[in-house]
């Protein structure tokens, strides 16, 4: 079944979630971690270099690192597309990405 995740939405974690959810949860926060955030992971996250570059490199790099991170941390999830939504003030990049659980 295909879900979207929106990252433009607040996110808020469920402690309690099973199944699908706590995969919908597991997949919201991978693409929300930064690279050295996970204390004994430090790979684990999107590349910090994303913020210094110019926005459209900035995108085309965000999504390859949201595929690279639901491929290797969640194999429950297949992802189907990352679509770039929006930019906010302060420079954030939101995203549609469509998963197959």
């Amino acid at each position: 079944m295909l879900y979207e995740i929106d990252t433009s939405q607040e996110f808020k974690l469920d402690w309690t979630a099973k199944d699908t959810q706590r995969t919908l949860q597991n997949v919201r926060n991978l693409i929300s971690t930064w690279r050295y955030e996970v204390a004994y992971d430090r790979t684990k996250g999107l590349d910090p270099n994303i913020l210094d570059m110019p926005f459209d490199d900035a995108v085309a790099l965000y999504v390859a690192e949201v595929y690279r991170l639901i491929e290797t941390y969640e194999p429950n999830a297949t992802v189907q597309s990352v679509t770039p939504i929006g930019l906010d003030s302060f420079g954030n990049i939101s995203l549609k990405v469509v998963i197959e659980v």
